[in-house]
């Protein structure tokens, strides 16, 4: 039961079924609205079938059908007021110079994912 109501919504892009769903699991507790996505093809229907706004996409960059960074992208067109979170298990450095959007590494705590997830969504 969450202890409060976050107003954002995220929608989570992982195609490893146990770590999208312990995802899901800590961002309903905190309190956002989340949609899942099984992978990079997935996440673009299901952000094109969403009424609303989406806050937060948090992908994995390396997914099937679609990468995280080609989602990402289609974002920074189709949805370009949505902030962009990305998990990688690649070393940080290789991948953050090569992106220019938020990285969060795996493995990574509880503590960690909620905040970057607050981090991106407070960015401006």
């Amino acid at each position: 039961m969450p202890q409060y109501k976050n107003p954002e919504t995220i929608l989570v892009a992982e195609d490893e079924v146990e770590l999208r769903t312990l995802v899901q699991m800590i961002l309903m507790e905190s309190g956002y609205t989340i949609i899942v996505a099984a992978d990079g093809a997935d996440a673009l229907a299901k952000a094109r079938a969403h009424q609303g706004t989406i806050d937060l996409l948090l992908s994995d960059i390396e997914m099937p059908s679609k990468s995280g960074i080609e989602v990402a992208s289609h974002f920074a067109v189709e949805r370009p007021e949505t902030k962009i979170l990305l998990m990688s298990g690649c070393p940080p450095a290789l991948t953050a110079a090569n992106h220019k959007w938020n990285l969060i590494p795996k493995p990574f705590t509880t503590e960690t994912l909620k905040g970057k997830v607050r981090a991106a969504l407070a960015h401006d």
